[in-house]
């Protein structure tokens, strides 16, 4: 027997899977900027950097609050996702201007967080 509900064992699956989702999406944007280590260093840091921001930020949800008040969490998640992925970019040494990256996570992440909001 487990010590851990299954509760938790499902949040933990569910934060994985999406944070595997986030980074199937942001990859590409990444890869194509000709970052320094290989494919597969940059694609494992992308999704361990957005599965440990997610965690962090689940951990901290608001309960039963206003839609405006979950809607700044939301924001405070993107501002935090986008973060995370450029750091890592910086970590692969990337070519072009960071700011255009930035503007296609927030874009990329807003789509994958709206879609995700809706189905459950």
């Amino acid at each position: 027997m487990n010590d851990i509900p299954d509760t938790a064992r499902d949040q933990d699956t569910r934060i994985e899977n999406f944070a595997a989702e986030l980074t199937r999406a942001v990859y590409p944007l990444v890869l194509r900027r000709g970052p320094e280590h290989g494919w597969l260093k940059l694609e494992l840091s992308l999704w361990k950097g957005l599965m440990e921001t997610t965690k962090t930020w689940v951990r901290h949800k608001p309960q039963a609050v206003s839609a405006d008040d979950l809607e700044t969490w939301r924001e405070g998640l993107l501002g935090a996702l986008s973060g995370s992925v450029l750091s890592i970019a910086l970590n692969h040494s990337i070519d072009g201007c960071l700011c255009d990256v930035e503007s296609e996570l927030h874009r990329t992440f807003h789509l994958l967080t709206t879609r995700y909001s809706h189905a459950g």
